[in-house]
């Protein structure tokens, strides 16, 4: 190598460590005072506001974790807050202490915060703008690291929060010394007033790694919400584990406290263990009550890409499906109830479109169903799963007084409206857990295969295409109804009322198409005559147009000719007599015809095996 080379290497080798050394040396000198009008610019930009700074100086020489002073802080909200609202913050001075390395390298920056005579306003509006946040970034759900602060001072100062989007506020002194963090105020929660008050451990010089105690708590009559754990650094929000107990007057005012989309309910008290790892949740331990209703389970709640999934378990000795329901809105179903009338078919909404960036899996277990009068169905047991806009419950089983209804239910709304997707089977069932007050029995098995599009179970029903199969099998009926089913009023009116008849069969096979079900067949056969049913039944208001025709077994005195026929809805239906059985002159021609001679024709049996499978194909 030439010496020229050489020198130029050696030359290198010195100067690069000297020129490190310099650079580090300014770093460390630097005059952080003079980017008080760089850091104005800075947040002006952001919130579209002039943001200003009264003065700003670096309080020491020579260090890479400085510490600047500024003061008379001005902060205004951003253009589009209302302006009425103060300024989103003014603080009388702030001593801030940072890394110079985390600057550099994009680590955490602030190590040391002093506040005095700070008023700090946040809001969000009714869109979910936030005020203290700009646009949330895509990644906004990742996991977060934790936060470099390890010594906080706050004095004389008050922080307020509105948020229209949720429907709360509170207006709070904050106090951080070396006893602690110290916050108490005045709020509401939708128009419901509350205390609101949260403590914790000190903020001054605390170590890398020490859990840091804290206690919050929202203090009301109509809702409340508590959580006493620690967290891994002080304020470290997204890493934290701890105790929450929780209540309201329905699950809905609650949710405007945790924001889960939870619907309305009876009232409710809740208590749970969770732990967040930001951005996810974990649930465990959950117990409460909603109304009459007790819960327990747990859940996973993890967000990914901008989605939410869910995975858990619940379960509950006793449950009421009313409890799934407020008290305004059990007044709006009882309103909708009074102007249509009674209804079979449930009018619950499907809609997913309020979850359609949810998945997840629930598993569900109900030991016994509550209902508020008497009822077949004793038990529930199913898994719940969702997935991109496509909601199955599947398997399912519900638990009857003696049997089983079993299957799966699902919504698909990948592709325009909700379609609802019925297929179940009904197995080891009696028709008199079913019918109790009419007194007939028999082995009972059903399927059901129905697909129709809806927002809500009603809506769906009205527009749907499939069958529905009913067969009860070797049962009784009493004497009485069964010739009169069969038309024969002679005997419908002089038989014993204690005395039973056979019931052979109930074939019930409904095929249905754009929402009206046409028998096919419907008949009842028993030892006294046999009953078919024609004409059609909409399912989008449960209107009846249908004809029952009866024919006795064996010879009667008095013979109702024709069909009756039916009208009125699946609830409240209207059979129509004909108008001889309604007058004294129409039972004196049945007479009449009796006397004559005329002959009447009769039936035979069924053959209720073929009808069955028929009905059951």
């Amino acid at each position: 190598m030439a010496k020229g080379a050489k020198r130029w290497v050696v030359r290198c080798l010195v100067g690069l460590p000297l020129l490190c050394a310099i650079l580090l040396l300014a770093l460390a000198v630097f005059p952080w005072g003079w980017m008080k009008a760089p850091i104005e610019r800075h947040l002006s930009d952001r919130i579209g506001k002039p943001v200003t700074i009264g003065a700003m100086a670096r309080e020491d020489s020579l260090s890479f974790h400085p510490v600047v002073t500024l003061r008379d802080l001005r902060v205004p909200q951003p253009g589009w807050v209302r302006p009425t609202l103060p300024d989103l913050a003014r603080i009388g001075e702030i001593r801030a202490g940072f890394s110079v390395w985390g600057l550099l390298t994009g680590g955490p920056v602030l190590e040391r915060l002093e506040a005095r005579r700070a008023r700090l306003q946040f809001y969000r509006d009714a869109q979910g703008r936030e005020n203290w946040s700009g646009e949330r970034s895509k990644g906004s759900d990742r996991r977060g690291g934790h936060p470099a602060l390890h010594s906080l001072i706050v004095s004389n100062s008050r922080i307020a929060y509105r948020d229209d989007k949720r429907g709360r506020s509170v207006d709070a002194a904050l106090t951080v010394d070396q006893h602690g963090l110290r916050l108490s105020g005045k709020g509401d929660v939708r128009g419901h007033p509350v205390t609101v008050t949260a403590t914790g451990g000190p903020i001054l010089d605390s170590r890398p790694g020490q859990r840091w105690p804290f206690d919050a708590a929202i203090t009301g009559d109509a809702v409340g919400f508590t959580l006493k754990g620690t967290m891994d650094g002080p304020l470290d929000i997204g890493h934290l584990r701890g105790e929450a107990t929780a209540h309201g007057t329905d699950l809905a005012l609650l949710d405007a406290i945790i924001e889960a989309g939870l619907p309305g309910t009876q009232p409710v008290r809740l208590t749970a263990r969770v732990t967040r790892d930001r951005p996810d949740w974990i649930v465990e331990g959950l117990k409460g009550t909603i109304g009459r209703s007790d819960i327990a389970g747990h859940a996973t709640i993890r967000k990914r890409d901008g989605r939410t999934r869910i995975d858990g378990a619940l379960s509950a000795d006793r449950f009421d499906f009313d409890d799934l329901a407020s008290n305004a809105g059990k007044a709006k179903a009882a309103a909708k109830r009074a102007r249509l009338g009674p209804r079979l078919i449930p009018d619950t909404a499907i809609d997913l479109a309020t979850v359609d960036h949810t998945d997840g899996k629930l598993d569900l277990q109900v030991r016994q169903l509550l209902w508020p009068g008497p009822s077949p169905f004793r038990s529930l047991t199913g898994t719940i799963s969702l997935e991109h806009s496509r909601l199955s419950v599947e398997p399912l089983t519900l638990g009857l007084t003696r049997g089983t209804l079993s299957g799966r239910i699902g919504v698909d709304q990948r592709d325009g409206g909700p379609l609802l997707d019925i297929a179940m089977t009904m197995r080891g069932a009696r028709l008199l857990d079913f019918f109790p007050d009419a007194r007939i029995d028999g082995a009972l098995v059903g399927r059901v295969a129905i697909k129709g599009r809806g927002k809500t179970i009603r809506q769906a029903l009205g527009t749907s295409t499939g069958t529905i199969a009913l067969v009860a099998r070797d049962g009784r009926i009493p004497d009485r109804t069964a010739a009169l089913m069969g038309q024969d009023v002679g005997r419908g009116l002089t038989l014993s009322k204690r005395k039973e008849a056979v019931l052979r069969c109930i074939i019930t096979r409904l095929d249905v198409r754009d929402g009206i079900a046409r028998p096919g067949p419907v008949l009842i056969d028993t030892s006294r005559a046999q009953t078919q049913a024609s004409g059609t039944i909409r399912l989008s208001d449960e209107r009846l147009a249908l004809a029952l025709s009866g024919v006795p077994k064996q010879d009667s005195l008095l013979r109702l000719k024709g069909s009756v026929p039916v009208g009125g809805t699946i609830k409240t239906p209207d059979i129509q007599l004909p108008r001889d059985a309604r007058s004294a002159k129409g039972i004196i021609r049945m007479i009449g015809d009796a006397i004559g001679g005329q002959k009447q024709p009769t039936v035979g049996d069924a053959d209720c095996d073929a009808l069955a499978r028929t009905a059951m194909r």
